[in-house]
Order: C-alpha cells, then sequence, then structure tokens
C-alpha cells in the first residue's frame, strides 16, 4: 500500500520514493510507487500533476494520478519504469495551492450554509475557473446567499487555524463533525477550522483560513 505523504503535509511539493511495480491500466502505462504526495482523483478534488526525476537525471511527467478500489494509486505516465528504481517525485505546487484553495474554500462555505440555513453539502465539483458545492435544501434567495457568503469571508479574513487529526470512528462519532462518512475502516483523517468546521475528508487543504482568499458566489441554480 502506498504511503500518502499528503495526508499529514499537503505542503509538500517534493519527495523521495522507489517504483512498487509498472502496470497497464486502461490502455495506459501508470506506475505505482512506496509513496507519494501526489493526490489521486477523490471526492471532488481534482489529481495533481507535476514530474518524477530519476537518477540518471531523466525526467518522467505524470499527467494524471488515480485510485482504484481497493487503494492503489497509479500514476500516469508515458513510460514505464523498472522495479525498485529511486526516484524523487516533484508534484506541480501552483496546481496544488489552487486546489487547496477551492477545497478548503468549500469546506467554509458548505458550514456556512450548515450553520445559518441547515442547508448540508451533498456533493462538491472542482474546476480550473471555479468549484460548485450541491446543497440539500429546496430554495435558497438572494439574501440568504448573501448572508453564507458574508459568513464564509469573515472566517476566511479572520485568518483561523486549519488542523489534520486522525481519529477512530467511534471517536468520530463522540464529535460535532459537519458529514460522517457512510463506509469507512481504520483511522479517520479530519479537517478541522477552528472552532467553525469539522469534518472527514481525504483532501489536500490550507494551513489557515487566510490562505484561501475571497470567497465570491457568482451563480445559483435549482437542480432535480
Amino acid at each position: 500500500m502506498t504511503d500518502r505523504l499528503y495526508y499529514h503535509d499537503s505542503f509538500l511539493y517534493e519527495f523521495d520514493a522507489r517504483v512498487l511495480e509498472s502496470v497497464e491500466r486502461q490502455g495506459r502505462t501508470a506506475v505505482v510507487l512506496d509513496r507519494t504526495a501526489f493526490y489521486p482523483t477523490s471526492g471532488g478534488q481534482v489529481h495533481d500533476t507535476g514530474k518524477l526525476s530519476l537518477q540518471n537525471e531523466r525526467q518522467v511527467v505524470v499527467t494524471e494520478v488515480a485510485e482504484d478500489d481497493e487503494g492503489r494509486i497509479y500514476h500516469f505516465t508515458s513510460t514505464t519504469l523498472d522495479q525498485g528504481q529511486s526516484l524523487r517525485g516533484h508534484v506541480d505546487a501552483a496546481r496544488r495551492r489552487d486546489h487547496m484553495q477551492q477545497h478548503s474554500g468549500q469546506h467554509v462555505l458548505s458550514a456556512a450554509f450548515v450553520r445559518l440555513f441547515d442547508a448540508p453539502t451533498v456533493s462538491f465539483h472542482m474546476g480550473v475557473e471555479s468549484c460548485t458545492i450541491d446543497l440539500s435544501v429546496k430554495a435558497l434567495n438572494i439574501s440568504q446567499i448573501e448572508q453564507a457568503e458574508k459568513l464564509a469571508n469573515e472566517i476566511v479574513t479572520e485568518d483561523r487555524p486549519v488542523n489534520i487529526r486522525f481519529v477512530s470512528l467511534d471517536e468520530a462519532r463522540q464529535l460535532d463533525l459537519r458529514k460522517l462518512p457512510p463506509k469507512q475502516t481504520g483511522k479517520l483523517r479530519l479537517i478541522d477550522i477552528a472552532d467553525f468546521d469539522l469534518t472527514a475528508c481525504g483532501g489536500t487543504h490550507v494551513c489557515s483560513t487566510g490562505q484561501i482568499g475571497a470567497i465570491l458566489l457568482r451563480k445559483v441554480e435549482n437542480v432535480k
């Protein structure tokens, strides 16, 4: 099983690793590493990209990162690598920072909608220019939207700490989590926005809310 370095440090952009195997997956070449800071597409957050530097100074581009149902992480590349080969991974830092800002911003905004209007988020989708959240609520008027946006930006301006901690499922059930995963084995990874939001999440996040930047709600529409 690959050691997920991003679980502990979202700002880790370089790391040393060893190739466990090269495989063909869906007609493409992919590499499995013993440890990685590359985030695979999951939970509404899109994958990292970057490169792998080999000992002979050759560089291999990582175009996509994905995870299968058994938790194996695949780094898609243009070529196979030898099993046991040592390398250094380089995550695209600008792309990662953008993803952290979007994902942490979503946590803040989702918590604001719950606190103000008991409107939980049921899904989250990250994009290049913007991201969307789907709320389980019949309707929201413009005033309510503006209130949620205002509260979210107040939390950003206060630059509250964002911490990561790991707890058992039994421990999590005793905490005031915004959302508890329906299926979980082993330790739960919690993202804790100080005195505002606590939720289970495997994604990458900022260290404090001030790093998110301004949150702007550009469009609202009713679906389903």
